[in-house]
């Protein structure tokens, strides 16, 4: 099997049309023509649609609609807000995504920036409005994920969020089958420092110990000896990996 992540709506239909039975293709949704994952589903490709749980990003339909609920800026990300997980609009915005996803074929979603609680639990820079209680926060995540999966019978992938995740899954064990988790050695074609690479393999560790599932990593690197030693890494815990030589993943 292989991995194939891709949020570039100009590159989705490449993406999906390279994907083989039994890959795994993680998509941004957002834009494709329903037809199209279809197609790629039938053919026997694994779809998983992109859902962006915890921020808001200026280039969606729905950003005037949200924009009320920023509480601060996105720092690395220009025109991305971490947004207020607890309005029951945003919520019911995300089930609304969530059952969209279903009707194409999909059978999970990659959902990104459940780190939102880990920030209300450590505070923002410069924040635009009040941020909910950590509590508050920990509770609407633990609603969504319980609903996308349980409800709407997708399976819930988070992107990251370890603060949120190992809380969820050791009150909720079973339900959240599988991680992905970003940089694990390379961010933005940078070396990790030593110890968040450290970090992130004890979660991915902690991770793999207490999900029935897969254990996702992507990295982003572009020398061969860099890609060589990921992969090495991964193949040798049973990660799955992709290698993305793009900041905005391009499903190469």
């Amino acid at each position: 099997m292989s991995l194939r992540y891709c949020f570039e709506e100009s590159k989705v239909l490449r993406a999906l049309s390279k994907s083989k039975p039994h890959d795994l293709a993680v998509i941004d949704t957002d834009g494709i023509s329903t037809a199209a994952i279809k197609a790629a589903c039938a053919r026997g490709v694994w779809v998983y649609g992109y859902i962006n749980a915890g921020a808001l990003e200026r280039e969606r339909s729905y950003y005037g609609k949200f924009k009320h609920l920023r509480i601060a800026k996105y720092d690395g990300w220009d025109g991305e807000y971490w947004i207020d997980v607890t309005d029951d609009e945003w919520k019911a915005h995300l089930v609304d995504l969530a059952k969209t996803i279903k009707a194409t074929g999909a059978i999970g979603v990659y959902l990104d920036n459940t780190d939102i609680y880990y920030m209300c639990c450590h505070g923002f820079k410069n924040p635009m409005r009040k941020a909910p209680s950590k509590e508050t926060v920990y509770h609407a995540l633990e609603d969504i994920v319980d609903t996308i999966q349980t409800d709407i019978g997708l399976i819930v992938m988070p992107n990251g969020g370890d603060v949120f995740v190992r809380r969820f899954v050791t009150e909720h064990p079973g339900i959240i089958q599988t991680i992905n988790q970003e940089g694990l050695f390379y961010e933005d074609f940078r070396k990790q420092s030593k110890e968040e690479t450290e970090y992130r393999k004890d979660w991915c560790k902690w991770a793999q110990k207490h999900i029935s599932g897969k254990v996702r990593i992507i990295d982003y690197c572009k020398k061969p000896a860099e890609i060589a030693k990921v992969k090495s890494y991964c193949f040798a815990h049973g990660w799955d990996c992709y290698i993305s030589k793009h900041k905005n993943l391009e499903g190469d």
